[in-house]
């Protein structure tokens, strides 16, 4: 019984966590992203600032309108951008995607 009790405190801390995590923008490493991404193209300075331009939109974009997220979205899309090497810019496409299907949903007909 007491080990019952621990899994539910368990679940119970997991799920509080993450819905706090869905109501603040999540915290990224642009930088570390950028340069990862400029590695992979030599080490272009070139590559690294622009990546870093476009972090910078994307969260400037998403700063303002992160709290009219639905926490569904911004937990999703959090976990694609995470295992993406956790990118703003890969978030916010994320956002843009979810908000363009879930105002377009196809019907299905026989």
């Amino acid at each position: 019984m007491r080990l019952k009790n621990i899994a539910v405190l368990g679940t119970t801390i997991a799920l509080s966590s993450s819905g706090a995590a869905a109501a603040e923008l999540p915290r990224y490493d642009p930088p570390e992203y950028c340069e990862t991404v400029s590695d992979v193209s030599g080490g272009s300075r070139m590559i690294y600032n622009g990546c870093i331009q476009m972090e910078q939109e994307a969260y400037d974009a998403l700063k303002s309108t992160w709290s009219t997220l639905s926490n569904r979205t911004k937990t999703y899309c959090d976990e694609v951008a995470r295992s993406s090497d956790s990118s703003y810019s890969i978030l916010k496409g994320c956002i843009d995607m979810e908000s363009d299907a879930s105002s377009s949903t196809p019907g299905f007909k026989f």
